[in-house]
C-alpha cells in the first residue's frame, strides 16, 4: 500500500489506496489529492512524452486488449491527523485499515478429523504491546535455524527519529539484536523490553528466546 500525505498549519490528511496504484498531490497550493480510477493506454509506448521529451519510451505497438479487461474492486481510506506522520502512528493506522480480523468459525462438530493436542490453549493471549505511534512492527517470525521468534522493528518517518519500546508479557529469557539474516550481533540476558532508538527508514531486528 502506498500513502500520499497532504500537510495544512491546522488540518493534515492520509490517502491509502489499494488496487489503485496512481495519485498525486495536485493544485497550485498542494491542497488537493487526485486519484485515478480508471485508465485506459492504447499504445505500448509513445513518444515525446512530457518527462520524455523528444524521444520514444517504448514502441508505438497498439494493444488494445492491454488494459480495461475485466471489473476491478478498489478501495481507499482518507485519515485525518494533527502533528506529523510518525507522532500520529498513520503507518499503524494503514497497517490495522489492511490487516482484516482474522476468526475461526468453531461449528459444533469437528468438520474433519485431527489428532487430539496434547495441550490447551487461553482464549486470549497477549505476546506483547507497543507504542500505538512511532515504531512500527515490521515482522514476527519463527527463527529459521533455532526456537526462537524473530521480531524486526521499522521507523516508517523519512525524517525523525524514534524510540522503541517493547513490553513482553511472558518472561524472557534471552534477547539478541541480529542483523536482517538473523545472525546474532550483540547479546543481552534477562530483560523484558527492548528500547533505545531507530532512526529514520532503519529497521531493527531482535531474536528472542522465552523461559
Amino acid at each position: 500500500m502506498a500513502e500520499a500525505f497532504l500537510a495544512e498549519v491546522f488540518h493534515r490528511e492520509s490517502l491509502g489506496p489499494t488496487a489503485l496504484r496512481e495519485f498525486e498531490v495536485i493544485g497550485e497550493e498542494k491542497k488537493t489529492f487526485a486519484l485515478t480510477l480508471l485508465r485506459g493506454v492504447g499504445l505500448l509506448g509513445k513518444e515525446d512524452l512530457l518527462l520524455r521529451p523528444g524521444r520514444p519510451s517504448g514502441i508505438k505497438l497498439p494493444v488494445p486488449d492491454s488494459q480495461m479487461r475485466g471489473a476491478l474492486h478498489c478501495r481507499f481510506s482518507l485519515f485525518s491527523y494533527s502533528g506529523t506522520p510518525l507522532n500520529a502512528g498513520v503507518a499503524q493506522q494503514a497497517r490495522a485499515w489492511l490487516t482484516p480480523v482474522q476468526c475461526y468459525n468453531k461449528i459444533p462438530w469437528d468438520a474433519m478429523k485431527l489428532n487430539k493436542a496434547g495441550f490447551t490453549v487461553p482464549d486470549s493471549y497477549s505476546l506483547l504491546s507497543m507504542s500505538p505511534v512511532g515504531c512500527q512492527l515490521s515482522a514476527l517470525k519463527k527463527a529459521e535455524d533455532r526456537d526462537e521468534l524473530i521480531l524486526r522493528l521499522f521507523n516508517p518517518s523519512d525524517t525523525l527519529s524514534c524510540e522503541a519500546l517493547v513490553a513482553f508479557n511472558h518472561p524472557v529469557a534471552r534477547c539478541c539484536e541480529t542483523r536482517m539474516d538473523e545472525s546474532i550481533e550483540t547479546e543481552r540476558q534477562e530483560i523484558d523490553a527492548i528500547n533505545g532508538g531507530v532512526l529514520p527508514g532503519q529497521s531493527r531486528t531482535f531474536s528472542l528466546k522465552f523461559a
